[in-house]
């Protein structure tokens, strides 16, 4: 079977693929990822195929933002930057080059996250199955109807019709979220929810920096902003790293590729900045992370058993704050509550041997053990996509 996986160029986004692609590629199937530009290297270190198929994260950004009704939005909207970015700007440029690499060869099944409207466009065309792999907790309804809206243009230039989700859910959706940061909605699939296990990337025994070798004597939190420009600027990180220095921490700070770690001037020597790091390796070195809330990091340090400090700033960042929360995993500061002095306060108490975000994490990091692999995802999308209707 030959996968097509239609993806946003966001290493947050793409993250939950692969394992399922890596998983498909084990099992012989092909795969290949359209995406980006940006996302080549990640795509293919991890043994996969990649197709450039623009635009660009921060093209993609930029243009969302000079859209006339973005700029006429309020400064609280939380719904027409996503909306135009995903509905219109992402799958207006994406689509040429995607429909070229589906003449090029043929495709059996698309899987795309729910902010690729592309893919189940595409596979809309081709008369193909499509499933949706989610990142963290389901798209708010509202912002789902707005990127339906935007995109419908495109379902009726294809002579199609997207109905209410914008072809997001007219397969399968898979969900990586264990059962304590579910809540009481339902993700409207024409094929039904399956859920699927979150996995810490990369490789067990990755390389780390020298001074890891020295990591232990002291409790170690690891911090991120995640990879978007607009959530990890030098400043954003300036708070967090005042509330820890002079604590009795080793701090491991990764502030993504875009960023350079000289930025941010002399620290002392218990704090390690680096562009990025494999998680893998790392996480069991720590005692807690502190980071925006971001999905694939939040669910990492969630899968490795590790209590959490989230300090959202947007996107979908509250909803995972607030259903962490809900769990007992988190302790959450708003973004008028980020001061150094909250930072250590918050810090100190989920790294306590008896706290209770601590005790969470455990069993959260239980239930995610004892979800579905990607190895069974995948024979389950084979099947799927074998079964008569599967493509409506």
């Amino acid at each position: 079977m030959r996968v097509l996986c239609s993806t946003t160029p966001m290493d947050g986004v793409f993250g939950p693929f692969i394992p399922l692609g890596r998983a498909f590629v084990e099992a012989g199937h092909e795969v290949v990822v359209a995406s980006g530009a940006n996302l080549r290297s990640r795509v293919e270190e991890n043994g996969l195929e990649f197709a450039e198929a623009r635009l660009p994260a921060m093209d993609g950004v930029i243009a969302a933002m000079a859209n006339p009704k973005v700029k006429a939005a309020r400064p609280d909207d939380q719904i027409r930057f996503p909306a135009a970015m995903f509905g219109a700007v992402h799958p207006d440029a994406k689509l040429p080059p995607l429909r070229a690499l589906s003449e090029s060869r043929p495709f059996d099944l698309i899987v795309h996250p729910p902010v690729d409207v592309s893919g189940p466009l595409l596979a809309a065309e081709l008369g193909l199955p499509s499933v949706c792999y989610g990142f963290g907790q389901p798209l708010d309804p509202a912002v789902v109807a707005a990127m339906a809206a935007r995109s419908r243009p495109l379902w009726e230039a294809a002579e199609l019709q997207p109905g209410r989700f914008g072809g997001i859910y007219r397969g399968a959706y898979l969900d990586p979220r264990p059962p304590m940061l579910r809540g009481p909605e339902t993700v409207p699939a024409a094929h039904g929810t399956h859920p699927f296990r979150p996995e810490i990337p990369g490789d067990t025994a990755a390389a780390l920096p020298a001074w890891a070798g020295v990591l232990g004597q002291h409790p170690v939190v690891y911090v991120s902003l995640g990879t978007a420009p607009m959530f990890n600027q030098p400043d954003k990180f300036a708070p967090l790293l005042a509330g820890l220095t002079g604590e009795a921490v080793e701090v491991v700070v990764t502030v993504g590729d875009l960023n350079d770690p000289a930025e941010f001037g002399e620290l002392p020597p218990t704090v390690h900045i680096e562009k990025w790091l494999p998680l893998s390796p790392l996480l069991p070195r720590c005692g807690a992370v502190l980071c925006h809330g971001g999905t694939g990091t939040t669910l990492d340090a969630l899968a490795a058993g590790l209590p959490l400090v989230l300090a959202p700033q947007g996107a979908d960042q509250f909803d995972n704050a607030r259903a962490c929360e809900r769990a007992g995993a988190a302790q959450i500061l708003m973004p008028d509550q980020v001061t150094p002095a909250a930072v250590r306060h918050a810090v100190r108490s989920v790294l306590r041997d008896d706290s209770s975000e601590r005790a969470a994490a455990g069993a959260l990091a239980a239930e995610i053990a004892a979800m579905p692999s990607a190895a069974e995802v995948v024979n389950e999308l084979v099947s799927i996509a074998d079964r008569p209707g599967a493509a409506a």
